[in-house]
């Protein structure tokens, strides 16, 4: 696999946003990559008051259906921010800054040629594991579950990262992602996994 080219994304990928600088206030910090509405940030952030989670979301809709549901519901340790994820990261993560990263729901692309375009399987992911701290924490969530067994082995063997959990959503268990309240409301399993640096 190639390797992430830090220096192009920063020479010809611009960041729309700054690092909220608020963010380093809080002893811990987590990154999702992929926010959408925002279901997930907003519980997530009332349920870890400790922890700063910055939420990247590039698609205007999401965004401005979450940057609503900010509004009403604010949090001081949340950041909503709109723009691209990777280029985002790239411009203002730090080495060993990070606590945890959220990949939930991201698209599948399903189709064998389009391996290069699962975030497992990116470049993208050596600079994520660069950013993560000693025993940080890198959680995915899908309802595919060649996603899910495909992403262990990427992530396993590939990276070199440790299984930590790995479990079965049903309809019977609150869904933490808009995403995932459809899938369990069709009866479809869903999967939460992650691994440790």
């Amino acid at each position: 696999m190639r390797e992430f080219n830090l220096e192009k994304i920063l020479k010809t990928v611009s960041s729309k946003n700054p690092f909220p600088e608020e963010a380093n206030s809080f002893k811990f910090l987590d990154i999702e990559i992929g926010a959408g509405t925002g279901m997930f940030a907003l519980d997530y952030s009332l349920k870890n008051k400790n922890r700063a989670l910055i939420s990247v979301e590039k698609t205007s809709v999401k965004f401005l259906k979450f940057k609503n549901a900010f509004k009403k519901e604010r949090r001081e340790n949340l950041f909503p921010v709109h723009d691209n994820g990777i280029s985002w990261s790239a411009h203002h993560l730090k080495k060993q800054s990070v606590d945890r990263f959220f990949f939930l729901y991201p698209n599948p692309n399903p189709k064998p040629g389009d391996l290069n375009k699962r975030f497992y399987a990116m470049p993208f992911m050596g600079f994520v594991i660069s950013r993560l701290k000693d025993s940080g924490e890198i959680f995915f969530a899908t309802n595919e579950l060649f996603y899910r067994d495909e992403a262990i082995t990427f992530m396993t063997k590939e990276w070199g990262l440790r299984l930590n959990h790995n479990i079965i959503i049903k309809k019977s268990d609150n869904p933490i992602t808009l995403f995932e309240k459809k899938y369990l409301e069709r009866g479809q399993p869903c999967y939460h996994f992650s691994f440790i640096k």
